[in-house]
């Protein structure tokens, strides 16, 4: 009985996905995009010589581990929205 139940659900999700996953994928991707355009201008802050070898590194650190995170969820997403 509760293998039934779950292919209903997972066949539920099929036809409508989970709540707001296509909405969120997008927000992730729109935050992806934004930590690029940053690092990409923290670069060329740093090669123009505006900020420290110090800051920059600091920055630079910030930017890849949140840049991580929001990797992380997309796959996630994907691999979620593509096991049903």
């Amino acid at each position: 009985m509760k293998i039934l139940i779950r292919l209903r659900v997972v066949e539920l999700f099929t036809l409508i996905g989970p709540p707001d996953s296509e909405e969120r994928l997008k927000r992730l991707e729109k935050e992806k995009e934004r930590l690029e355009k940053e690092y990409e201008e923290l670069q060329k802050k740093f090669e123009e010589g505006k900020i420290s070898k110090e800051e920059y590194e600091k920055r630079k650190h910030d930017i890849e581990r949140e840049f991580v995170e929001v990797m992380d969820r997309i796959v996630q997403y994907k691999a979620f929205s593509s096991s049903f």
